[in-house]
Formats: structure tokens, C-alpha cells, sequence
């Protein structure tokens, strides 16, 4: 119910303008013609995330001793979020009474809370147990049970396109269509992902430690996607003009590679591993994001003649 009153609130607010008086703001921009170009700034609702997953795979290392023959880890970190909230702001620039180019920034972000399975490991080792310290082929195995996952996921774009307008002929209401490139970044951090290292202590005894690890989306990772948007506005007057509007990324989702940001909650046991060690196990693992892309905003409208 929530989520529902957030996407309708850009809705409600159009249809509240609709009923104002049109009498002096309709005289004020009829008389006007239409503008060079127009900027705004709105309040953007954006869609929830269902279904997103961060797939961990690889091998933990081995300390002190032991040969390994077969390591590895799995884990799957569900990454779900509500509805995003942030900012739209744009301009459009326009070469006659109907055609021009757009540019558009977003920003929006959600916490993430989703419920995770067990984190799983094996190992298959060879190691020299007393009294005789003979060869000895060995298996360990476990199914841990993992704590949800938390923290943000945001979502930057930056949209670049044609535009076309259209109005009412008193001028008074009006909009944009407008469709072009969506250049999207993701941000954001999110706990815990597991890294473990097996020990081998004295008489050959096996020991796992298991940290966990926050991570974030690749800095610097970007993705090109085609786009629909429009808005509809409604003049207050010869300059500014309440509007409400959206646009739409055509993708069916995306795959962003993650790195390694802290230890979580690091503890003084002398197997803390270096960062470096669990960042070449664990960057550039694929976060799924799947489904399409869309927001809805409603702000103000300002008019260039």
C-alpha cells in the first residue's frame, strides 16, 4: 500500500493543478510564445528491485601446511529492495516549436533487506597426521546459515536524446516526449559476503575462519541502454510550471561486477586475511539485476523565452 501511494503521489499532484483557475496564467502564456528552452527539478520515485542475487564462487585458501586438491566456496546473497527515492533535474533545449534535445540526471536509492540461504564449503586435502606421519587424504565440509542482507543500492543515469512537445492551445498545459541513450551507474554497499580460509593447526587439525566482507558495486562500471520519457506540465504562469513525468530504461536487466570494500566487524584472531588476498577472491563476481528500469517524478518547470 505504500509503495502504491508513492507512485500515485506524482499523479494526485497533476490532477490537484488541474483544478486551478486558468483565467490569468492561461492569458500570460497564451500571449507568450513558447519557450527557447525549459530546466527542471523534481522528487523521483523509482521502481523497486525484486530478484537480485550476488553469486559467490571460489576457492578459500589453505594455511600452514596441507596440500589442497579440491577448494571451494558458494554463497548466493539475495539483493531485494523497495521503492528508490531521489532527484531528477534536466533541461531541454529546443531548435524550433516542436523539436529539441534533452539531457537528463537521476538519483535515486533504496535500502536492501532480503533473506539469504547457507553458505557452503568443502575441502579436499592431503595431510601428515601423527604418529606417522603418513600421507593422508582428508574431506571437510559445511553448510552455514547466513544472515540477511543489508544496506543501500543507488542508481545514477544520465540521459541523453531528442525531444518533441506538444501543448494545448491556450499553451497552458503542455509536454515532452522524449527517447534516446540512458548511460547507468550503480553505487551503493551492502553486508556480508563470505570469505573463509582453512587453517591447519597442530597434529595436522583443520580449522576454517570465515569473515564476513562488504562489498559494492564496480566503480567506474557503466551501461548504455535506450530510453522513453515524458511529462506533462501544467503552467502557473509565464515562467515556472508544475509537472509530473518518467522515463523508462528499454533493458531487461544487468550484470555488475562487485568489489571488495572492508571487513565487516574485523576481530584481532591472528587469520584476519589482507584485504588484497580477499579482494583477488572476490572482485569482479556478477550482481544480477534483473528486470526494466523506471521512475516517476513530479516537481517544478522553468521556462527560458
Amino acid at each position: 500500500m505504500r509503495q502504491a501511494r508513492c507512485v500515485a503521489m506524482p499523479l494526485l499532484v497533476v490532477l490537484a493543478a488541474l483544478a486551478l483557475s486558468e483565467g490569468t496564467a492561461a492569458q500570460a502564456v497564451g500571449a507568450a510564445g513558447p519557450p527557447r528552452a525549459e530546466m527542471w527539478g523534481g522528487f523521483v520515485v523509482a521502481m523497486p528491485l525484486s530478484d537480485g542475487a550476488l553469486t559467490l564462487d571460489y576457492a578459500p585458501p589453505m594455511r600452514l601446511g596441507g596440500t589442497p586438491l579440491e577448494s571451494r566456496a558458494r554463497q548466493v546473497l539475495n539483493v531485494e529492495t523497495g521503492v528508490g527515492r531521489g532527484m531528477d533535474v534536466g533541461a531541454n533545449i529546443f531548435f524550433n516549436r516542436v523539436f529539441g534535445v534533452q539531457g537528463a540526471f537521476t538519483a535515486a536509492s533504496a535500502d536492501v533487506s532480503a533473506v539469504n540461504g547457507d553458505y557452503d564449503t568443502y575441502l579436499r586435502y592431503i595431510s601428515l597426521p601423527p604418529p606417522d606421519y603418513r600421507p593422508t587424504e582428508n574431506t571437510i565440509s559445511s553448510s552455514t546459515p547466513w544472515e540477511p542482507t543489508a544496506g543501500t543500492i543507488g542508481r545514477r543515469s544520465l540521459a541523453i536524446g531528442g525531444v518533441v512537445r506538444w501543448g494545448t492551445a491556450t499553451g497552458r498545459v503542455g509536454g515532452t516526449l522524449a527517447g534516446g541513450v540512458d548511460i547507468e551507474w550503480v553505487t551503493g554497499e551492502f553486508d556480508s559476503a563470505g570469505y573463509t580460509q582453512f587453517i591447519l593447526g597442530g597434529h595436522s587439525t583443520l580449522f576454517a575462519v570465515t569473515h564476513r566482507v562488504r562489498v559494492r558495486p564496480a566503480e567506474g562500471d557503466r551501461a548504455f541502454g535506450p530510453y522513453i520519457g515524458g511529462d506533462v506540465s501544467i503552467a502557473l504562469g509565464r515562467w515556472v510550471a508544475i509537472m509530473a513525468g518518467g522515463r523508462v530504461r528499454l533493458t531487461s536487466g544487468r550484470s555488475v561486477p562487485v568489489e571488495v570494500v572492508e571487513l565487516v566487524e574485523p576481530s584481532e584472531n591472528p587469520w584476519v586475511p589482507e584485504l588484497t588476498e580477499v579482494a583477488a577472491a572476490l572482485d569482479g563476481q556478477l550482481l544480477e539485476l534483473p528486470g526494466m528500469r523506471w521512475h516517476m517524478s513530479v516537481g517544478l518547470k522553468v521556462f527560458v523565452r
